[in-house]
């Protein structure tokens, strides 16, 4: 990304847009594969369906019942999630370790309504995958069929990767990308307009930069991993943040309580607290006022996020609509997907609901 521009719109683009992206995708750090993190170049492709690379901000598109299932058996998410107007950018993040995207998450700005919508995708979501994709998974890797979790979203990287997924004729040019932004479109009707994902880490130094965050802490957050080196202390109720706290805040699922007993919160509990997190460094951080910090982060911007957002076009695009979206004061929420938790052959899943 260029962080040198000359126009109001091109830098509220960059205070909007790149510290969201960054701050978003450096949580890919805070997650743990449970599938395999293989990446290696196969043969095989998955007949795809040709498209153009589009120019300018793509709006969702209208899908119908009539759509063809390609990618899963015709699993449908069971109500709309954005309207079909709004402009969705997928936010991805991966495990350094791996290559699974543990951080999924689709940020939807709607004109219409005047709002902005944060769509996190637990990374244990079952996807029940079509025939096609299976067969091509045999052929490629059959191995990755045997291992546990494979059926969760956060692997469908490593199939799209595997299967060399709309190989050249994709819009993002990406096969592990184009998978999982046809997944998302097919099974919850999100069409992104575009992607980011971060490479490595710089949650603290953004945190730190803007002077922390005000935010809500459910629960005693009291855990420790040496093998990961990670630990976490947060007292429960209204907390003010450094950037070391915070990369405890997003990570914590498990702990112990004030009574010290342990407790296995979840994947859909820690969703809630990086929404939470999000929303609450929105609304503090991301205001013109903040423009002036935009040089502090522009290196750690550089360093670590990737984007389809490129060309003058497209940035002044998105700078005008980050302009009406700060000056319009768009109200930003977050969405909660509907969805039980299963346990499938020794594997834990978070089980969608989906239409009859």
């Amino acid at each position: 990304m260029i962080y040198i521009f000359q126009t109001k719109r091109a830098h509220i683009l960059i205070a909007f847009f790149s510290t969201v992206f960054t701050v978003l995708l450096s949580m890919m750090i805070f997650q743990n594969l449970s599938a395999s993190s293989h990446v290696e170049e196969t043969p095989l492709s998955i007949t795809p369906t040709p498209s153009q690379l589009e120019s300018g901000i793509v709006p969702n598109d209208h899908l119908g019942s009539e759509q063809n299932s390609l990618l899963t058996k015709n699993q449908r998410y069971i109500e709309p999630l954005v309207d079909p107007e709004s402009t969705n950018i997928l936010i991805l993040g991966s495990d350094p370790s791996g290559f699974n995207f543990d951080t999924l998450m689709v940020m939807s700005i709607d004109k219409k309504s005047k709002s902005v919508k944060l769509i996190s995708f637990p990374r244990d979501i079952y996807i029940d995958y079509s025939p096609e994709v299976i067969s091509a998974l045999k052929k490629t890797k059959p191995a990755y069929l045997k291992e546990k979790g494979i059926y969760r979203i956060n692997a469908a990287a490593t199939i799209g990767n595997a299967i060399k997924y709309k190989k050249d004729i994709g819009r993002f040019n990406k096969p592990y990308i184009d998978f999982i932004a046809d997944l998302i479109q097919e099974v919850f009707a999100i069409r992104a307009s575009d992607y980011a994902y971060v490479k490595v880490g710089g949650f603290r130094k953004i945190v730190d930069s803007f002077g922390g965050v005000d935010v809500y802490v459910p629960v005693l957050m009291n855990y420790k991993d040496p093998a990961q080196d990670f630990s976490v202390y947060i007292e429960p109720g209204n907390q003010h943040l450094n950037g070391r706290e915070a990369e405890g805040y997003v990570r914590f699922r498990q702990g112990y309580d004030e009574n010290g007993v342990f407790h296995n919160y979840g994947d859909l509990f820690r969703k809630e607290n990086q929404n939470r997190f999000m929303q609450a460094f929105i609304t503090q951080h991301v205001t013109l006022n903040n423009l002036g910090k935009l040089s502090t982060v522009a290196d750690i911007i550089n360093n670590n996020v990737v984007t389809s957002v490129k060309g003058w076009d497209r940035i002044v695009d998105y700078g005008a609509l980050a302009e009406e979206a700060l000056n319009n004061d768009y109200a930003i929420s977050d969405v909660q997907l509907q969805a039980t938790e299963k346990t499938i052959k020794g594997s834990s899943y978070v089980m969608i609901k989906t239409k009859k």
